[in-house]
């Protein structure tokens, strides 16, 4: 018997196509002539920030057992199956498929596939590796895929991850509107969760499962496990076929993109975890965007919440001068901008206190007194008695949020950031 690792990235386009469809595919075929899967297959996400990355930006892995004589067939239907799906005739569509035979990942494979998923690594760079470690690599048109194929055989999951059932269309429906009853995803939400998460947006009412792309997905469960990911495909009511569905294990929801850093470690592209105090204060800006700046021993950054997340915005207005926080999020360099952490969450580790003056009251009249002038302290208009300029009062102002962390709404979630309700869900 031997086992192989196979890998497989950019298949699809803004046009069409998923590369999970395409995994559930193969492992459909491959089954069918006698392989086993080991575990389930899983669906990698990588670095969100990449500016070359496919529409989700997941890569497939299936580590599959068979007998000696089957393996150069496996690898026929795996390629076979990739160039007939691909969206090959697409410009920026350039899959690669790995397949490495090993018993055991290699680290240094491991540690490329947290560079994938956190930073930026080139197609020299899969090549030289993939090379170094014995595995087969083929690429359509430049193969850019090579990459995210190799990272999706390294990342083994030891860690946290969770699941998602990914049910598809027939092909006649692709491109249509998706017929799924409404009702039936939030009474699935109601019974399910926290278990499965993300099925709704609850400030919008707007249903999450389903996406808003020509792909062949009719809807995807998030779960923490595959039992509830099944139970809830059960309880959706569709009124079009299904052609077939797969369970993944994946790495979304985890964090897996963060790193933790300095300002002055902040690079384009990634995306990072910034403890700092707030040095200036929240401002809308055109479009309803709310942008304010922290700081660190190491520099300055601005961060921003865009309209899209909505009540979040709310939050990050409320915030001040002296607040420390942690915050969460990618950078996408724009031009003629400064650097900015797009907001995935924030967490107010301590508030800084707010004061006001206020103007004594007489203790005669008990009304409150008037200013007498620039340094001259204070008049009772009524009885005209005086108080020094030292009679003022400062009262600390309550303060309308409070210490803890905030996140965006489902709506504007990447699919590798950790809802919070995973955070508690796991303490």
């Amino acid at each position: 018997m031997t086992r192989l690792h196979i890998g497989f990235d950019d298949t699809d386009s803004k046009d069409g196509m998923c590369t999970t469809y395409i995994g559930a595919v193969v492992v459909d075929r491959i089954m069918s002539i006698g392989a086993k899967i080991i575990d389930y297959p899983r669906l990698i996400r990588l670095n969100p920030n990449w500016i070359l990355k496919t529409r989700g930006n997941c890569a497939i892995a299936i580590e599959v057992e068979a007998e000696d004589n089957l393996i150069d067939r496996i690898k026929r239907i795996v390629l076979e199956t990739v160039e007939e799906l691909a969206e090959l005739d697409h410009e920026t569509t350039n899959p690669g498929v790995v397949f490495l035979k090993s018993k055991n990942i290699p680290e240094e494979l491991k540690a490329f596939s947290r560079r994938v998923i956190q930073d930026i690594v080139t197609i020299d760079e899969a090549e030289e590796l993939a090379k170094k470690i014995g595995a087969e690599f083929f690429k359509f048109k430049i193969g850019r895929g090579i990459i995210g194929a190799l990272a999706a055989i390294g990342e083994r999951l030891e860690q946290d991850f969770t699941y998602e059932l990914i049910a598809y269309r027939v092909p006649n429906n692709r491109g249509k509107e998706r017929r799924i009853d409404k009702d039936s995803v939030f009474k699935m939400n109601e019974l399910t969760y926290p278990n499965t998460f993300d099925n709704i947006d609850p400030d919008t009412g707007e249903i999450r499962i389903t996406p808003h792309t020509p792909c062949p997905i009719l809807y995807g469960i998030r779960a923490e496990n595959p039992l509830i990911a099944e139970k809830a495909h059960r309880m959706i009511k569709v009124f079009e076929p299904i052609e077939r569905w797969i369970i993944y294990k994946t790495n979304q929801a985890t964090d897996e993109h963060i790193k933790s850093a300095k300002i002055s470690e902040v690079q384009p592209y990634c995306s990072f975890a910034i403890e700092g105090e707030v040095c200036d204060k929240p401002k809308i800006i055109a479009g309803g965007h709310v942008i304010f700046k922290i700081k660190d021993n190491s520099g300055r950054i601005d961060c921003a919440a865009y309209e899209p997340t909505r009540k979040f915005r709310e939050i990050i207005a409320k915030l001040t001068v002296g607040d420390i926080v942690r915050v969460y999020g990618g950078i996408k360099p724009k031009p003629n901008l400064p650097l900015t952490i797009n907001l995935e969450k924030i967490e107010i580790v301590k508030l800084s206190p707010i004061f006001k003056k206020l103007n004594p009251v007489c203790p005669s009249c008990k009304r409150r007194m008037k200013s007498a002038g620039k340094e001259k302290g204070f008049v009772c208009k009524n009885c005209k008695q005086k108080l020094p300029k030292e009679a003022i009062i400062v009262e600390e102002v309550p303060r309308s949020i409070k210490p803890g962390i905030y996140e965006v709404p489902p709506r504007a979630r990447r699919h590798l950031a950790k809802p919070l309700i995973r955070l508690s869900y796991q303490i």
